[in-house]
């Protein structure tokens, strides 16, 4: 158990066998994500709640989930790269071929993200603004 003192009476944490409860399920969706199951435990509700008053452990489990959460949705990508239609991209891989050629480097799997990653460089450069002021990838 790693947080004790959040947890004093050893609740579980997320699971691949947790299922939403009756009122919440679908014919699609029976099964609780990661990310849903920590945006429950994270929301604020009234009354006391010892997890948000826990200072920088409640810091640390965030961390920790914001980690976990990640690590998932990696796995994912690397474990469907051929659903995910990776061979669009051939042209890129050929030249990330190359190049590692050239310069000796020894490559393994590559692995595509999708420019929706969280840390690609469609997500981290800044729009710019054409001449009537809308923004322009």
């Amino acid at each position: 158990m790693t947080y004790p003192l959040l947890f004093p009476r050893g609740e579980c944490s997320w699971n691949t066998g947790m299922e939403h409860v009756e009122e919440r399920r679908t014919a699609k969706r029976t099964r609780i994500i990661q990310l849903q199951y920590y945006e429950y435990r994270l929301s604020q509700r009234n009354g006391f709640s010892i997890l948000h008053s826990s200072g920088k452990l409640f810091l640390q489990y965030i961390v920790d989930a914001y980690v976990k959460t990640e690590g998932l949705h990696l796995h994912f990508l690397r474990q469907n790269q051929k659903d995910l239609r990776i061979e669009l991209y051939r042209g890129l891989l050929d030249a990330l071929e190359c190049r590692a050629h050239n310069e000796n480097i020894r490559t393994e799997k590559l692995i595509i993200l999708p420019s929706s990653f969280q840390g690609s460089s469609r997500q981290t450069e800044l729009p710019r603004c054409n001449d009537y002021g809308t923004q322009v990838w």
